[in-house]
């Protein structure tokens, strides 16, 4: 279990890096190979944790406090940070629509903030999937046809009938959260990753496919599917490669503390990348830097820059402000601790 749970730290480390790389002004291939995939891959691990164990009440409560409580404190938080950098009044009737609502693209002062809700709907239609549902093969069924069809009848990947609270996105992505389920549920994962043939196999055909796409999209036309087929299983294959690629690298990178600390952290570089991190750079470094003829690699300065200035701020957030992601704020653990390192700071000089 502490193996499995430090390459999904990795994992999400990979995948926080590749979000705020996708939120800045990248563009080209690298733009749309992390499109692809890197949405899927943190409902892929979401999928995986997932437990049902406890009545529904607790259940709730747990992802009530888990999900929506950082969900709502960091709209709040990041609000007066938008206002600020953006010079622009707080209007709370405006304010209290977009958060309530939380339409993907329209969180106007934090678009990010949808996962959140979006992955809370998940969770507790998946909660029901798996309680009146029992068999594996028939829950990986059901949320294939769930996806499917909000694929194909509410534009999901397109954007053209976003709901409150994402749930266009929610149904869809509830492909990748299955079949997160589903691995984890028939222990693929759970011997030496990397002596794994298949994940090698998976990863090397990625691999292929990314050197080469015509590879890929010639082996879709020969099996000649109807175009909403083709647009949705060619997609989920293909996230799904990627994914078994950021798995079988996690294992060569799972003793990086940088990667796990922020994957631990993903809640946190999530919520404040975008109005916290990308207006700080943008106020003070992106002008000396002189990079605008050059956005992959400006890209790559702001993420950087992005994940170092985040590190002492959830770091903070951890210690002092644990209320911000649903945790409880424990005094007397805290102060033993505190002075523990006063004592250990003045008997080493």
């Amino acid at each position: 279990m502490h193996n499995r749970i430090t390459w999904i730290d990795t994992c999400k480390g990979i995948g926080i890096f590749l979000v705020i790389l996708g939120h800045t002004m990248l563009i080209g291939k690298p733009r749309l190979q992390i499109y692809s995939f890197h949405m899927p891959l943190f409902f892929f691990l979401s999928g995986f944790l997932f437990s049902s164990k406890g009545s529904f009440k607790e259940f709730l409560l747990v992802k009530l406090r888990s999900i929506l409580v950082p969900y709502f404190a960091f709209a709040i938080l990041t609000l007066f940070l938008f206002s600020h950098y953006s010079g622009q009044p707080i209007e709370f009737r405006v304010f209290l629509e977009s958060t309530l609502e939380s339409k993907r693209n329209f969180i106007y002062y934090n678009v990010p903030l949808w996962f959140l809700t979006s992955l809370f709907l998940m969770e507790v239609l998946f909660y029901f999937i798996v309680k009146f549902i029992k068999n594996k093969i028939a829950i990986l069924l059901l949320v294939f046809i769930i996806g499917f069809l909000a694929f194909a009848k509410l534009g999901a990947t397109m954007g053209t009938r976003i709901l409150p609270w994402s749930l266009d996105q929610s149904l869809y992505y509830l492909t990748y959260f299955g079949i997160g389920y589903f691995v984890r549920r028939m222990h693929w994962l759970e011997r030496d990753i990397k002596k794994s043939v298949v994940l090698i196999g998976l990863s090397s055909l990625y691999i292929w496919f990314v050197i080469d796409s015509t590879v890929y999209q010639k082996g879709w036309q020969l099996l000649d599917f109807p175009p909403e087929f083709y647009g949705y299983f060619s997609g989920v294959i293909w996230a799904c490669l990627a994914i078994s690629f950021v798995i079988y690298i996690s294992q060569f990178l799972v003793n990086s503390p940088l990667i796990n600390y922020v994957g631990k952290n993903s809640i946190i570089f999530m919520a404040l990348h975008v109005t916290l991190a990308f207006n700080v750079f943008n106020t003070y470094f992106r002008e000396p830097l002189s990079l605008e003829d050059h956005p992959n690699i400006l890209a790559l300065f702001i993420t950087g820059f992005a994940i170092l200035m985040l590190i002492p701020v959830s770091f903070i957030i951890n210690h002092l402000f644990p209320f911000l992601l649903g945790r409880k704020y424990n005094l007397r653990k805290m102060l033993p601790r505190l002075l523990k390192r006063k004592d250990n700071t003045k008997s080493s000089f």
